[in-house]
């Protein structure tokens, strides 16, 4: 588990943190419909009673999971865009490098909040949502930036950036079956792939 997720985590009891540790590792290992309640408590170290003190459903748990995991993923990606500049193509590349790494890095994480988010409830997948559209707003303004600039010419400038963005997101899905490829270096493979695509 990431620090960043760890720290998230921090404010909540010992228990809480356990037990949402473990609905991390058997959504990542079974799905969230192939998991059940008790499989989590056990794999806590505990009983079904002490999971619902804390999570009054399954569903629950995993909200607090794919919220955590779209902020953490957010501020990463917010911290490299900052960092980048004001360059659009410095922006994208530390986007792009930001969201692979995410991806990779922390897969079972990203593999669980990008693919069993449809298990939430609307109110909680509309939380979701607005975390998700804010992160790809960080990409679709320096491509945006990048055409006006002239330094980019796609087709369409909102479709390359949703394009770059779910690339990226994609990675969480492939990954496992790539461990002897170094993050870093898929991160950078697709940080000049979105340049090329972007530029005339």
């Amino acid at each position: 588990m990431s620090a960043a997720v760890e720290q998230a985590w921090a404010r909540l009891p010992a228990t809480a943190r356990r037990l949402l540790a473990a609905g991390l590792e058997a959504f990542g290992e079974n799905g969230y419909h192939g998991t059940s309640t008790r499989a989590i408590a056990l794999r806590a170290g505990m009983s079904p009673a002490a999971l619902y003190m804390h999570f009054p459903t399954k569903e629950d748990l995993l909200f607090e999971i794919a919220r955590t995991g779209h902020k953490v993923h957010f501020g990463l990606v917010r911290q490299a865009a900052e960092a980048a500049g004001p360059d659009p193509a410095a922006r994208v590349a530390a986007i792009v490098e930001a969201s692979v790494l995410f991806h990779a890095e922390h897969h079972s994480l990203a593999r669980t909040i990008q693919y069993e988010h449809p298990s939430l409830t609307p109110d909680h997948q509309r939380e979701l949502v607005k975390i998700r559209r804010e992160t790809e707003s960080l990409l679709a303004d320096a491509v945006a930036e990048g055409v006006a600039a002239g330094a980019f010419a796609p087709d369409d400038a909102a479709t390359a950036a949703l394009a770059l963005m779910s690339l990226a997101i994609d990675v969480a899905r492939w990954y496992p079956s790539q461990r002897r490829r170094d993050p870093a270096h898929i991160a950078a493979s697709y940080t000049r792939l979105a340049l090329r695509l972007l530029r005339p």
